[in-house]
């Protein structure tokens, strides 16, 4: 199955700061999560203490956390994309 992914204001901003080879990667983890976000080289997961929240792997040290949409499970929100231990502090503004 194919997803949509919609991206927050907040995400877009976030991207277009990064420096060119991290939005590379960044763009790698996203066409991986569109065909398939259970793909094992994301390592997607719920993050802890956070609700309906998941985290998709870019890199070792980086995340890109994203959210299914309630009303089309086709579609992908995708909330932020930053450094692991960042995530924690704001995985969704």
């Amino acid at each position: 199955m194919k997803y949509r992914l919609k991206a927050t204001k907040h995400f877009k901003r976030v991207y277009s700061k990064k420096p060119q080879k991290m939005r590379d990667a960044i763009d790698r983890c996203l066409a991986l999560l569109a065909s398939d976000p259970r793909y094992p080289g994301l390592q997607a997961h719920k993050m802890r203490g956070r609700d309906g929240v998941w985290e998709a792997y870019v890199d070792k040290g980086n995340r890109v956390t994203f959210e299914y949409d309630k009303d089309d499970p086709q579609v992908i929100q995708l909330l932020n994309n930053c450094n692991h231990d960042m995530l924690y502090r704001n995985p969704a503004p």
